[in-house]
């Protein structure tokens, strides 16, 4: 399986200029390989009005309600409840959450992200886009911090990300080697 992975890796990566290594130990960390690994995260409040094609704020209290809050949409085809949680569910390979592939243009039905390239694109995609954001200010460090937390947050003022272990993990098993 892994050897599979890799192949996949080797063809989506560069399509986002991104380091194989970096993307496959980002695969590791989230999915242990797995494909078909999904994680429902309640409470997860970033989601993504398809209607209008921007962020849908609510809070985390909101967010949490199995019941989609007022106003919020959905595909064409797809249940706004399926939709509402699809969106707060991690995917695949580099578990890209649902709202940030639909914010990516995603327009299909969720586990279609547990096709590998399918996956593997939405979350390269977000690697990308995060690396061209922070990287210029937090180093390549802190885009997979954001990768992991959506920004990079520092730790009071010791230097370290909040979820410092995370991008640790991903240096433990080879992600900036030779970067």
């Amino acid at each position: 399986m892994l050897r599979r992975m890799d192949a996949y890796i080797s063809v989506i990566a560069p399509k986002y200029q991104l380091p194989p290594q970096l993307v496959s130990a980002i695969v590791l960390k989230e999915s242990g390989g797995d494909r078909f690994a999904m994680r429902v995260e309640p409470a997860y409040p970033y989601l993504w009005d398809v209607a209008r094609n921007q962020p849908y704020k609510v809070s985390t209290s909101v967010a949490a309600d199995r019941n989609p809050a007022p106003l919020f949409n959905a595909p064409r085809g797809h249940s706004i409840r399926t939709e509402w949680i699809g969106q707060q569910t991690s995917w695949g390979l580099m578990q890209i959450m649902g709202a940030v592939a639909r914010e990516l243009g995603f327009t299909g039905f969720f586990p279609a992200l547990c096709d590998p390239m399918t996956g593997l694109d939405y979350g390269c995609r977000h690697l990308a886009a995060l690396i061209k954001r922070f990287s210029a200010t937090h180093g390549l460090r802190g885009a997979v911090a954001a990768y992991n937390a959506g920004s990079p947050r520092y730790q009071g003022t010791a230097g370290r990300f909040e979820n410092q272990d995370y991008v640790d993990a991903v240096e433990r098993l080879g992600g900036f080697k030779g970067l």
